[in-house]
């Protein structure tokens, strides 16, 4: 209150007023401004209204019994016309009248924040006119709650005046009119003019010889009053309550439409990541094959270059023989040392027969063995020429026998290659079998996986048909929804005008039907329950589908899960089979073996794949089957809500 006090002092430095100390006081008092039994004087009275006009920190102010000049009042009136804070506000016992009762009509027609006004002891019936007026902007007024004039001097023609504003004003609640002069006739009047009124919950009327009938029907009508305004609140409170439940439905609808636009987008893009990653999986394959290819064309090249060593050999073997023969005539002499090579060609020949796999490799030695020994025998040929003639006939018969083993091994040979041959036939043809037939399945699954494709692409696309007839429902459910409450309420003025008019013509019928009104009410508080009980039951059920829906997600992420395990699984089998055919040619029935695997674990994932198909049908139907319900309890709730508002307090009473 600091703020204030500087105000006050500002200002009345400024209009050259002196302080006063009780004014002072009553602004350390917070947001009340108790000026009650003080003489204020003219200038002070200014003062306090322009900061009354500036300040917002008061809520209340009190100038009771301070008997204010009529300059001051007008002075604290003018600066409450500007005010936008003070609530309620005390001017009893300052003899206004007159003049001053224009200031407060004037104050009444711009101010719209004063609920509670306390007139008591003063004169405002003293003029008739003024008092009028005064009525008339009290009519206008719509801020107005609480009016105390007590002890006003108010005659009948004023009785009249507060007749029109109680036909006029709607929001005045209590009306306190003791100890004036108005007379039977003025009871009447007020009476006339309450049968009119919906709102005014208490009228006090005491003090104004009036008889007691007339206060006995004016409080039968206020007490109407008083049932029409609870009937009104809960009417009031009903509707927003379901208002606020069908946004919070409207909230929660859209906010699942969302959630499923997020939901597709994320299995889109799953998908295309897949995708993705089968096309480049696809790549690596042919990539790997093609590798495989050429390693192939390069075991052929090897394998012409080993036929053409053995080519070479077979010269060699027979510049060998040419040699021999050259060596007959030297070789004489050296019998023991022939017959020793003899059986050294022997066991390298059983040995070259008993070791296929090394035949290269000991012809090679075998030669170098000739070669080396062959350097020997010309040394010994030259020592031993004298002996040549003696060893001639043991040449014959050696060359006999050199022969014969040449026959042997040229034969062993050409099996050998012909078996070499068809054994590398045989793995050609296997291999390009294998081959072909990895390709065919390779082509198996890319068809499949494009299928897929194109099913996931055909659900995406039924799926979004379903959202956007979701969405078109919806907006046209909310403008269908809109439209009602439009008409509802144009309804519910329509009957509130024709209860005021039936109510105008027939209070007795009303008081006659007040059991049916009981009756409505009891049937309003079943419908309410029955609403309750509805929207707890959509909740649970909602509650429920999102639980359905999150578990089905689940399912489709381990199912895609298990997809994708096993397409892993597959790729990582191919590749080693690849590998394995590449590095062991030789291992076929292992190889069929793995193959007749690849192809259950190519079943198993066609049955998945159906098995896949089939949850996405049953998933389709089930969210059919939910839309249906939605519609169904749409349609409920509909009727629900037409029935309660067909059943509403402003619905029209039945007439006996």
């Amino acid at each position: 209150m600091e703020e204030a006090i500087d105000l006050y002092k500002q200002l009345c430095r400024k209009h050259n007023i002196e302080q006063q100390e009780c004014v002072l006081k009553a602004l350390t008092g917070g947001p009340v401004l108790d000026l009650s039994n003080q003489t204020l004087d003219v200038g002070t009275c200014a003062v306090v209204g322009k900061m009354l006009q500036i300040s917002s920190k008061f809520e209340e102010v009190s100038f009771e019994d301070c008997l204010l000049k009529e300059d001051g009042i007008k002075s604290v009136l003018l600066g409450l016309c500007g005010n936008s804070s003070v609530k309620r506000l005390v001017l009893k016992g300052n003899c206004i009248q007159g003049n001053s009762t224009d200031a407060v009509t004037k104050m009444l027609k711009h101010n719209s924040t004063i609920v509670r006004l306390s007139l008591e002891w003063n004169n405002l019936g003293v003029h008739p006119e003024s008092f009028a007026s005064f009525c008339g902007a009290l009519a206008k007024n719509s801020c107005l709650q609480y009016l105390d004039l007590r002890s006003n001097q108010l005659s009948g023609e004023a009785a009249s005046a507060l007749a029109q504003v109680l036909m006029r004003n709607c929001s005045l609640l209590s009306l306190d009119l003791r100890w004036n002069t108005l007379g039977v006739a003025g009871g009447k009047t007020l009476l006339e003019g309450l049968r009119n009124n919906r709102t005014l919950t208490l009228l006090n009327l005491i003090g104004n010889s009036i008889t007691n009938d007339i206060i006995s029907t004016v409080d039968n009508q206020i007490s109407k009053n008083k049932l029409l305004s609870l009937k009104e609140k809960e009417y009031i409170g009903q509707t927003t309550l379901l208002k606020e439940q069908l946004q919070r439905q409207e909230r929660y609808s859209t906010q699942q439409l969302k959630q499923l636009e997020v939901d597709l987008a994320q299995r889109d893009k799953a998908l295309n990541k897949t995708i993705q990653e089968g096309e480049f999986q696809t790549g690596k394959l042919q990539e790997q094959l093609s590798s495989k290819s050429l390693e192939l064309v390069a075991l052929k090249t090897k394998y012409e270059l080993i036929t053409s060593a053995l080519h070479l050999s077979q010269e060699r073997v027979s510049l060998l023989e040419e040699r021999n023969c050259s060596l007959e005539e030297d070789l004489k002499s050296s019998q023991e040392s022939a017959t020793l090579e003899k059986t050294k060609l022997k066991e390298a020949l059983d040995s070259t027969q008993a070791q296929h796999s090394e035949e290269i490799h000991a012809l090679h030695t075998t030669i170098t063995q000739l070669q080396t020994k062959i350097g020997e025998l010309n040394v010994e040929s030259e020592k031993q020429k004298q002996h040549n003639f003696d060893l001639k006939e043991a040449t014959c018969s050696l060359q006999a026998e050199i022969k014969g083993l040449k026959m042997e091994c040229d034969a062993m040979v050409s099996k050998e290659q012909t078996k070499h041959k068809e054994i590398m036939r045989n793995i050609e043809k296997q291999h390009c079998a294998e081959v072909h037939q990895l390709k065919m399945d390779h082509q198996q699954v890319e068809t499949e996986m494009r299928e897929k494709l194109t099913n996931i692409e055909t659900w995406k696309a039924e799926a979004q048909a379903e959202v956007a007839s979701l969405q078109v429902q919806l907006s046209t459910e909310r403008s269908s929804s809109q439209a009602q409450l439009l008409s509802l309420k144009k309804q519910l003025k329509a009957e509130h005008a024709a209860v005021v008019r039936g109510l105008e013509e027939q209070l007795q019928v009303i008081e006659e039907s007040r059991g049916d009104a009981e009756e409505r009410l009891r049937s309003q508080v079943a419908a309410n329950s029955i609403l309750r009980a509805t929207n707890t039951k959509l909740n649970s059920h909602i509650h429920t589908l999102n639980n359905d829906i999150t578990e089905l997600q689940a399912k489709l992420e381990t199912k895609e899960g298990e997809v994708k395990v096993a397409e892993r699984r597959t790729r990582e089998e191919f590749s080693a089979q690849i590998e394995e055919l590449q590095q062991e040619c030789k291992q076929i029935p292992k190889l069929n073996s793995i193959i007749s695997e690849q192809k259950r674990l190519i079943t198993d994932l066609e049955h998945e794949n159906e098995l896949h198909k089939r949850e996405t049908k049953l998933k389709k139907e089930e969210l059919k089957k939910v839309h249906e319900d939605e519609a169904r309890r749409v349609a409920m709730l509909h009727s629900a809500f037409m029935s309660y508002f067909n059943s509403s307090p402003g619905s029209p009473p039945k007439s006996n």
